[in-house]
């Protein structure tokens, strides 16, 4: 009875699964080449078009008249000179490089100035840093001062 319950719905859920799955997978079935509508086909058309033109021009403007290559041209010259780029060319990507730093040159500097220090603790020294952890710090200090002054009350 229970097995029925279960699978019931299982089954009628089934055939609707499968059903989408080859709904979805019959465009995929298709060739890649083909445009299955006439609009689709036209604009593929006129980006290959576009593509082989831009390849054929040498500055990457297509259909481009003398006077929009002008004024590419005087504001490339703008920004060279307001930005002291001359020797370099302003449509590429810039090349970074970067040095790696020399961190051990630096380390073992520290290091051996820290070593060449001589420790000097002196008896005063010793009795006021001795005890536990904290017990020698300011707030402590405070607060043992605002004890004796308890105390002496």
């Amino acid at each position: 009875m229970l097995n029925r319950c279960i699978t019931s719905p299982l089954r009628n859920s089934y055939g609707l699964i499968v059903a989408r799955h080859l709904s979805l997978s019959a465009p995929l079935a298709q060739s890649k080449q083909q445009a299955t509508d006439p609009i689709q086909q036209l604009f593929v058309n006129k980006i290959r078009d576009y593509y082989d033109k831009q390849k054929q021009t040498t500055d990457g403007l297509v259909d481009a008249t003398p006077d929009v290559r002008k004024s590419l041209e005087t504001t490339l010259n703008k920004l060279k000179h307001s930005f002291g780029a001359e020797t370099e060319d302003l449509l590429s990507i810039p090349k970074l490089e970067f040095k790696e730093p020399q961190l051990e040159a630096v380390i073992d500097k520290q290091v051996k100035e820290i070593v060449k220090k001589e420790v000097v603790l002196s008896q005063e020294d010793i009795k006021k840093y001795s005890g536990t952890y904290g017990s020698w710090s300011q707030e402590n200090q405070v607060k043992k001062q605002e004890q004796k002054k308890l105390d002496q009350r």
